[in-house]
């Protein structure tokens, strides 16, 4: 065992005994927090958070205590074992600390226990360390303003329709959320094109891409036997011309997942006679998909390549 390790055992091993604890505690902790606490109940905890491969430059101890409120606190206290300050001190103390909240949060309750941090730094060095986590990063004052207050909240359910059409294209994905879970994924088709009847157009110059992603996830939440109802309601708002290429969109997720088919079962034969039949069976499988959503024989040779033969001989019928 090296020196600064002893050095850190006897902190750790002395600062273990509660009378010790307690003398530490009370003489370090700021008047604003001992009026908070009552000393009398200062436990010291088992736990650990600092990872083996950094207990060489750090230990730690965690108390327990009872608030005057009766609420439970814990002081969290690292033990610098280096002889120079590590630049990155406050960060690893802001990790351990959220891996004590993580611990010690409780199911019956909303509120986190309160958490007061002090280190102890016995080096040969002053000690010239950031202070807090916010000074180490490039904007400390944005840090602080940004991260260390309330989040950003976008609040759909709060935010009334004619505010989120105002947003023209980005009012598409507001709307759209807002509503996923609330109505029959066809009747929100329905009021989501009507409502943005005048801002399609803004989607079309950028190739649908709300369109094409909102089909993307309807697929998977609607009925086969309702994806005619789809088509239909898609077909009265958006040209015809663009009706086929949007469809494709989700017809790309059948190829790509036949295309894994065909990979998988090559790879397990390791022939290419293996990858070659996984491949049609892949394709077979992406037609057999869109005969159950009602694409014509003629759309799935278009995306497939197969030959309307080859869909008939497997009996992949509507």
């Amino acid at each position: 065992m090296t020196e600064r390790l002893k050095h850190d055992g006897l902190a750790k091993q002395i600062l273990s005994d509660p009378i010790a604890a307690q003398e530490f505690i009370s003489h370090y902790l700021p008047e604003s927090c001992k009026e908070l606490l009552d000393l009398d109940t200062l436990k010291v905890e088992k736990e650990s958070y600092v990872e083996e491969d950094l207990k060489q430059k750090f230990s730690d101890l965690v108390f327990s205590i009872k608030m005057k409120n009766n609420e439970k606190a814990f002081i969290y206290t690292l033990i610098e074992a280096e002889v120079s300050p590590n630049h990155w001190t406050a960060f690893k103390l802001w990790k351990y600390i959220f891996l004590l909240l993580e611990r010690h949060k409780t199911k019956n309750k909303s509120k986190l226990p309160l958490v007061i941090p002090l280190v102890l730094y016995h080096g040969t060095r002053p000690f010239n360390a950031p202070r807090n986590l916010w000074e180490l990063f490039v904007e400390p004052s944005l840090a602080k303003e940004f991260m260390g207050g309330d989040y950003q909240l976008v609040d759909l359910y709060a935010m009334p329709d004619d505010a989120i059409k105002q947003k023209k294209h980005l009012g598409m994905l507001e709307y759209f959320m807002k509503y996923v879970y609330e109505r029959d994924i066809l009747q929100l088709w329905e009021s989501f094109l009507e409502n943005f009847k005048s801002y399609l157009l803004l989607d079309k110059e950028k190739g649908y891409i709300y369109i094409r992603n909102f089909l993307w996830y309807t697929d998977s939440k609607l009925p086969e036997d309702k994806y005619p109802d789809l088509e239909k309601i898609i077909k009265e708002h958006i040209p015809k011309e663009d009706k086929e290429d949007l469809m494709r969109t989700v017809a790309q997720k059948y190829r790509q997942e036949g295309i894994q088919i065909g990979q998988e079962k090559g790879k397990l034969e390791g022939k290419l006679e293996g990858k070659l039949e996984g491949k049609l069976e892949g394709k077979l499988e992406i037609a057999k998909s869109m005969l159950s959503k009602g694409y014509s024989i003629e759309d799935i040779t278009l995306i497939t390549g197969l030959y309307p033969s080859d869909i008939q001989d497997f009996n992949y019928k509507k």
